[in-house]
């Protein structure tokens, strides 16, 4: 088996150090430049290590949670710019398999290399040669033989308390990043913006993995829209941006549509629709370069958390009513029906973002210090 390691690595001069680095350690390095070409070459190196350097996009801490999820029992070190036992332990915590220390040397990488190589493996195949392979086996055949015993006691427990308790909400599936701000489609992905990393992130619909970061370092994400070729971006400021729906999401235009951010927007086809909590207010606004408003209306309900919309509906989740508002465009003034949000039977949850697709509403929220996706069928 080759000795391949991928090392995620930026500026051209710290490539070339460990790229001599790895060359007299006779390993056969594949280098990426951030997570998104890590993620877009991994299936074909399929290495048997990755270097991650710290101040590589995104952030080592998101890197580490990213490729675990392809690929478990891969050994990532991160690789240090400056001597730091505390964030060492950090990343380590996280699921980093070590650190090496600044400077970026063959004496202080070898050890890690070496120790890498030996312990190697991924949850993708099983080699012949491994020299695990025996102890690999063993845990699949426990791992087997607990989820027939959990199946069974899973289908008791059922069958128990079928008619004596209600059915849990639906699953919600847990983001690698703590304040999700903002929902959105494109084509097979779901777009959720973070206002604390300052990112948009396209995750696969079906499986929900990351399949590409882009980083805002200048503004502050707190809500996104679909738009018909581009997508509306609410930045905390109180600008609305225009950006394409490309890798790096390119600002296209930009404008300043109130004084205050509002909590939501949506595109419905034809018209960008804005709301804000605090004045209770849907606004109605032309989707050009400026926004311009047609007309204000007064939301009808509680506190409005996040809006979504396609052309025959409004949709408000309602942070007062602990519920799912349904409104018309042509009259955002009159509920048409609730319905109940079964996560917030967690009182400590927040919906942020909301989004409209294929007859589903998707949410996404933060609690207790972590950030969740979910979705549910669209009320009738």
């Amino acid at each position: 088996m080759p000795n391949t390691v991928q090392i995620v690595v930026e500026p051209q001069k710290e490539r070339l150090i460990l790229e001599s680095v790895f060359k007299n350690l006779g390993a056969d390095a594949v280098f990426s430049r951030d997570l998104n070409d890590a993620l877009a070459v991994f299936e074909r190196t399929r290495p048997r290590a990755v270097f991650i350097t710290e101040g590589s996009e995104p952030p080592p801490e998101i890197q580490i949670r990213e490729l675990l999820r392809v690929a478990p029992f891969l050994p990532l070190i991160v690789l240090l710019k400056r001597r730091d036992s505390s964030r060492a332990v950090e990343y380590m915590k996280l699921g980093a398999f070590d650190c090496a220390q600044s400077p970026w040397t063959e004496e202080e990488i070898r050890p890690l290399y070496k120790k890498a190589l030996n312990i190697s493996g991924t949850t993708l195949r099983l080699d012949t040669g491994d020299p695990f392979r025996k102890w690999k086996i063993v845990l699949l055949l426990a791992g087997l033989a607990m989820t027939l015993i959990f199946g069974f006691i899973s289908g008791w427990l059922y069958s128990f308390k079928k008619y004596n308790k209600a059915a849990p909400p639906p699953s919600m599936t847990e983001l690698p990043y703590a304040h999700p701000s903002g929902l959105a489609f494109e084509k097979d992905r779901v777009l959720v913006s973070d206002w604390y990393t300052q990112a948009i992130y396209k995750h696969d619909i079906n499986d929900f993995k990351i399949a590409g970061i882009a980083s805002f370092p200048d503004s502050v994400p707190v809500g996104l829209a679909d738009g018909a070729d581009a997508v509306w971006l609410a930045a905390a400021d109180g600008e609305i941006e225009r950006r394409m729906k490309n890798d790096k999401f390119t600002l296209l235009s930009k404008t300043t549509p109130g004084p205050k951010p509002p909590t939501g927007a949506c595109y419905d086809g034809l018209y960008i629709w804005l709301v804000y909590a605090q004045d209770n207010l849907i606004s109605k606004r032309l989707a050009n370069d400026g926004l311009s408003e047609l007309r204000s209306f007064t939301y009808p309900g509680g506190t409005p958390a996040a809006i979504a919309c396609d052309p025959r509906f409004l949709w408000i989740a309602d942070e007062t009513q602990k519920s799912l508002v349904k409104l018309s465009p042509d009259d955002p003034e009159t509920i048409l029906s609730r319905t109940e949000i079964p996560q917030y039977a967690s009182k400590s949850l927040k919906v942020t973002g909301l989004g409209s697709k294929d007859g589903r509403i998707w949410f996404t929220a933060e609690d207790k210090g972590k950030g969740w996706l979910f979705n549910l069928p669209e009320p009738k």
